[in-house]
């Protein structure tokens, strides 16, 4: 049993080290990512209730959408070091 816990928490370690480092490098993409997982979060689950079709598309595209624009800025920004 020590040696799972071990493993998870060098996993979770390596996971918490990994999204720094994603953050400091690409914190526009972060940023776009973390929008559009909240938009989901309050679109997609309450549209699960219905099933009307529409609901689903208007909550794919507003999911799309921030990551399309993060992209767009990202090739704008300078890269940070």
């Amino acid at each position: 049993m020590r040696r799972i816990l071990d493993f998870l928490n060098d996993v979770s370690l390596r996971a918490y080290v990994r999204l720094q480092v994603f953050a400091a490098q690409e914190p526009v993409r972060l940023r776009a990512s973390l929008t559009s997982l909240v938009l989901a979060l309050a679109f997609f689950l309450p549209s699960l209730a219905s099933a009307d079709i529409a609901d689903h598309i208007v909550t794919v595209g507003m999911v799309a959408l921030p990551i399309l624009v993060g992209e767009s800025a990202r090739r704008k920004v300078a890269p940070t070091e």
